[in-house]
C-alpha cells in the first residue's frame, strides 16, 4: 500500500543517520583537547568540518594530516596554538550531532505519525470488510428465511388442495368428472381459437423492403436491356418533313389506336420523326411499353386469373384493407392467392406466356409506328422473333411473376405496390425523378407543373400501411373516423419529360 513505502524509506534514513552520528562521536572522542601535549606530534589532527552536515550531505571525519604539518611554528610570524584548533573543530562537530539528532527525533516523529496513520487506515478498512461480510450475511440469511417462507406457503396450499380434493370427492363425484370435462373443453376452444386468429394476426415477412427493392431494380435493368438489344436489330425507314399539321391529326390519331398505352404525346413523335440516324426515341417507347405492361400485371390481384374474378377479388381485398388490421388483410389475400395457385397448377405458365405474349405484341405496334421497314417482333408475323429478344421477355415476365408472387404472400406487414406515371401528367420532383437531368440545363430551374411526363422508363415503388384510425370532424357536424395509411415511396419512378423530347 502507499503507507508503508514512505515509512521504510524514513526508517532507513533514520539508521544511516544514527550510523553516522556514532562515527562523528567515536571521532569527538579521538579528538579531544584533554589529551597530552606530547601526543600532539604523533596523532593525526582532525579533519575540517567548516560545513555542518546535512541530509544530503553525508557526515565524515576527514583526515588533516598535510594541515597540520604546514600550521606555522610557534616562533614564526602568525604563532597559533594547535589545541585551540581542536578544541574549534570539536565545536563544530558537536553542533553537527545536535543538529542530526534533532534531525532524528523530527524523522522519529514522523515515522511514528505516519505508523499511527497506517494502523488507523488499516483497523478502518478491516472494520469496513467485516462488516460488509456481515451485511452479506444477514443478507443471505433473509434470502433463505424468505425462501423457507415460500416453502412453507406452498406446503399449506398443497395440503389445503388435497383436503378440498378430498372433501368434494367425497361428496360429489360425479359433478366433479363434469366440470373437469366442461373445464377441458373450454380450454380446448379457447386454445384452438387463438390458433386461428394467430394465423390472422402474424407479420412475419419472408422478404425485406431492400430486397423488394432490389427485384424492381433487376425489372428495370431488364427492360432497358431488351429495348436497347430490340433497336439495334431493326432498320427504319427514311422519312420526309414533317407533314402540315392536318396530316399530322390524322397520323397521330392512327398512332393512338395502334398503341394507346404511349399517349398523343409520345405516339406524334414516333410517327412523325426521322429515326434512322438515332433510334433512342424508339428505345424510349419501348421501355415505357414494356414498363407499362408489367406494372399493369402486378397491379392485379392475381396475375394470370380472369379479369372478372380477380376484378372482384380487388374489390373485396381493398375492402378489407379499410375495414380490417393491416396483418389480417394482408393474411387473406396471402391464402388467397396461395390457394388459387394451388387450384391452378398451370397458372404460372399461362400468366407467363400471355404476359410475353402481350409484351411482343405491343413493342411490334411501336416499331410499326416508327416506321421500322421489317418489325423483329411481331406475334402474328410468320417469321420467328429472335431467340435472344423471346429470351429477354421471358425472363422479364418471370421476374413479374415472382414478384406479385413475393409481394402478395410473403409480406404481411405493409403492401408494396409499383409506380408508374401516366404520359400527360405534371412532372413532381418529390414523387419522380426525370431520366435526362444531366443533359437538360433549364429543366432544373423550370417551375413546377410547367413540364408535362412523355413516358415512364423505369418503375418505382412504393408501401401503403395501415396504422389505424383518426377522428375528424365531419361535413354536417360532429366528427367521424376515418383510416389513416402511410404511403411512403422507396424507388422513384424515372420519367422523360416532353421539353427532354424537343432536345433529343
Amino acid at each position: 500500500t502507499p503507507l508503508v513505502d514512505p515509512i521504510t524509506r524514513l526508517t532507513r534514513e533514520c539508521s544511516a543517520l544514527r550510523l553516522r552520528l556514532a562515527t562523528a562521536e567515536r571521532a569527538v572522542k579521538e579528538q579531544s583537547p584533554i589529551a597530552p601535549a606530547s601526543d600532539a606530534g604523533t596523532r593525526a589532527p582532525p579533519s575540517s568540518a567548516r560545513t555542518p552536515p546535512t541530509l544530503g550531505f553525508p557526515l565524515e571525519i576527514h583526515s588533516s594530516q598535510s594541515d597540520y604539518h604546514s600550521a606555522p611554528s610557534p616562533g614564526g610570524d602568525s604563532p597559533r596554538n594547535p589545541h585551540a584548533k581542536q578544541n574549534e573543530r570539536c565545536k563544530q562537530l558537536e553542533r553537527s550531532l545536535r543538529d542530526v539528532q534533532e534531525l532524528l527525533r523530527a524523522r522519529d516523529r514522523e515515522i511514528e505519525i505516519l505508523t499511527k496513520e497506517r494502523d488507523r487506515l488499516l483497523s478502518e478498512r478491516e472494520h469496513d470488510r467485516k462488516e460488509r461480510e456481515r451485511e452479506k450475511e444477514r443478507e443471505r440469511e433473509k434470502e433463505r428465511e424468505r425462501e423457507r417462507e415460500r416453502e412453507r406457503e406452498r406446503e399449506r396450499e398443497k395440503a389445503l388442495s388435497e383436503r378440498s380434493f378430498r372433501r368434494s370427492r367425497s361428496q360429489a363425484p360425479s359433478s366433479m368428472v363434469q366440470s373437469t370435462y366442461s373445464f377441458m373443453s373450454v380450454d380446448s376452444e379457447h386454445l384452438a381459437q387463438l390458433r386461428s386468429l394467430d394465423v390472422f394476426m402474424t407479420k412475419t415477412d419472408g422478404w425485406s423492403g431492400a430486397q423488394v427493392i432490389q427485384a424492381v431494380e433487376d425489372l428495370n435493368a431488364e427492360i432497358t436491356h431488351f429495348a436497347a438489344s430490340a433497336t439495334e436489330t431493326c432498320v427504319f425507314e427514311r422519312r420526309a418533313p414533317p407533314p402540315p399539321p392536318s396530316r399530322s391529326r390524322s397520323s397521330t390519331s392512327e398512332a393512338m389506336e395502334l398503341a394507346p398505352w404511349l399517349g398523343p404525346g409520345m405516339a406524334k413523335i414516333l410517327s412523325t420523326h426521322d429515326h434512322t440516324q438515332d433510334p433512342l426515341l424508339v428505345q424510349l417507347a419501348l421501355q415505357a411499353s414494356v414498363a407499362t405492361c408489367c406494372a399493369r400485371s402486378l397491379s392485379l390481384f392475381c396475375v394470370g386469373f380472369p379479369s372478372k374474378l380477380d376484378g372482384l377479388l380487388s374489390r373485396v381485398f381493398s375492402h378489407m384493407q379499410v375495414a380490417e388490421p393491416q396483418p389480417t388483410s394482408s393474411r387473406w389475400r396471402a391464402l388467397t392467392h396461395r390457394s388459387i395457385r394451388m387450384l391452378y397448377p398451370g397458372l404460372e405458365e399461362y400468366a407467363i406466356s400471355e404476359l410475353v405474349t402481350t409484351m411482343l405484341r405491343w413493342s411490334a405496334s411501336v416499331f410499326t409506328i416508327s416506321g421500322c421497314s421489317s418489325p423483329p417482333v411481331d406475334g402474328k408475323d410468320k417469321d420467328p422473333v429472335p431467340a435472344n429478344l423471346r429470351a429477354q421477355l421471358r425472363r422479364i415476365a418471370e421476374a413479374v411473376y415472382k414478384l406479385a408472387k413475393v409481394s402478395r404472400e410473403e409480406i404481411l406487414s405493409t403492401s408494396f405496390e409499383v409506380v408508374l406515371v401516366e404520359s400527360g401528367n405534371a412532372f413532381e420532383s418529390v414523387d419522380m425523378s426525370n431520366a435526362f437531368q444531366e443533359f437538360q440545363t433549364g429543366a432544373a430551374h423550370a417551375p413546377i407543373g410547367s413540364d408535362r411526363v412523355l413516358c415512364t422508363t423505369e418503375l418505382g415503388l412504393k408501401c401503403v400501411t395501415r396504422n389505424g384510425k383518426s377522428v375528424q370532424p365531419s361535413e354536417v357536424g360532429g366528427e367521424r373516423e376515418s383510416e389513416v395509411f402511410e404511403t411512403r415511396v422507396l424507388l422513384q419512378p424515372k420519367v422523360v419529360l416532353d421539353s427532354a423530347a424537343d432536345a433529343l
